[in-house]
């Protein structure tokens, strides 16, 4: 070991941890490399859940996983697996299975020899080899192999010999769109029949609403929010969060002063939009208002589109706008469009709906919002609250 590695300093472990029900604690994590510094990182796992990390590039996902993995050492806190403290253990001992963004099979050995290097005890190959539907391929090697069994041997090694943990470091990002369904739901279905807990890294939100249980939203070294996927996906507890999430509209707006109702604005003037959306439910614990400005947001999916002058159903708000485009999808009709001076709005309509309709740019036409998918966000790009603005009459 060299000078520098000898000069690291000690990581600030924390006092003994009670486990509890928990396979997997990282207490107060900081991981570092290079430049980077992590925020310290608090995250408990039970066995058999799967969390999805989301992030962008240069977030810190794989910095992470490669400090739980024992590669890198944390500047602080712990890491407890299966009841241990291991923060000082080496990656052998820790019985972590660990796919990487590469699937690092031996390109000289075949499918099964891959298979049993590592924990793997000889009288398990067979069954290892009917779980991951193997056996018409073990005596190949990894160049005879499409990128989608490649994955799958090496999902399949990385799940051998029961380990504590297992971490995916980008498992589908080198799957060609045609095949990554179907390999999607496959690692899915292995990763709940699993007894370990397991981390996947991913920047694809379709893949961490799919695979986690969990997911956790990461960005410059903050997790900035981890729980059940659908609650977060739902509803982000801030701007930098909904943006990481895919949320396609993030909108200005204003709390408006009602004697009865919470109401937010959707743009900060009357030119924007005429249009209200209800805001009694509580978003994030967030106290709204008179005269706050805020962020609304809205997934383009939950966006339905109608005719201009069609009112809405009982619960939906009508937001008229001025069609830009619509561009046909695999699924869907993308359409985008505009209200007020320069705020624009994505929806996507299946396209049995758009079915008879022009769809010419500058056609007239609504959306319609109902509350429940309307999420308040504070906005926190924002000065002092403006006047408060009534809302005209119904």
């Amino acid at each position: 070991m060299d000078a520098a590695s000898n000069a690291l300093p000690k990581p600030d472990v924390a006092q003994p941890l009670t486990m509890g029900p928990y396979a997997l604690a990282l207490q107060g994590l900081v991981t570092a490399v290079g430049r980077y510094r992590s925020q310290p990182i608090a995250l408990r796992l039970l066995p058999g859940q799967t969390l999805a990390l989301l992030g962008g590039n240069g977030a810190g996902k794989t910095t992470l996983l490669d400090t739980i993995a024992g590669f890198l050492r944390p500047l602080a806190g712990a890491v407890w697996l299966a009841g241990r403290d291991c923060t000082e253990e080496p990656p052998e001992k820790r019985r972590i299975g660990y796919l990487l963004q590469t699937d690092a099979l031996f390109p000289h050995r075949t499918v099964a020899e891959n298979l049993q290097f590592g924990r793997l005890a000889a009288e398990n190959l067979d069954a290892l080899l009917d779980r991951f539907d193997l056996r018409a391929l073990a005596l190949r090697r990894p160049g005879q192999l499409s990128g989608g069994e490649r994955q799958r041997v090496a999902l399949a090694r990385a799940l051998a010999g029961e380990p504590d943990l297992v971490l995916l470091d980008e498992p589908l990002s080198a799957i060609d769109p045609a095949t990554r369904p179907a390999l999607r739901d496959e690692l899915a279905r292995h990763l709940r029949d699993c007894r370990a807990p397991s981390i996947m890294v991913t920047h694809d939100p379709a893949d961490a609403l799919a695979l986690g249980q969990l997911v956790g939203v990461m960005d410059a070294g903050e997790l900035l929010q981890v729980g059940p996927a659908a609650d977060v996906f739902k509803r982000p507890n801030r701007l930098r969060t909904a943006r990481l999430l895919g949320v396609e509209n993030i909108w200005p707006g204003i709390v408006n002063e009602h004697p009865d109702e919470t109401l937010v604005r959707i743009g900060l003037s009357p030119d924007d939009a005429n249009c209200f959306v209800d805001a009694a439910r509580p978003h994030n614990g967030m106290p709204l208002l008179a005269g706050m400005r805020v962020r609304v947001c809205v997934r383009a999916a939950n966006l339905i589109a109608a005719p201009c002058q069609q009112p809405p159903p009982a619960g939906y708000s009508r937001l008229p706008i001025r069609l830009l485009d619509a561009m046909p999808l695999s699924t869907a009709i993308q359409l985008r469009g505009r209200f007020g001076p320069n705020l624009d709005a994505l929806a996507y309509a299946p396209p049995w709906q758009m079915r008879g309709w022009t769809l010419t740019p500058d056609e007239r036409l609504a959306l319609h919002l109902h509350a429940e998918d309307v999420h308040i966000l504070q906005d926190d790009d924002a000065p002092d609250p403006a006047p408060p603005q009534r809302r005209p009459a119904r």
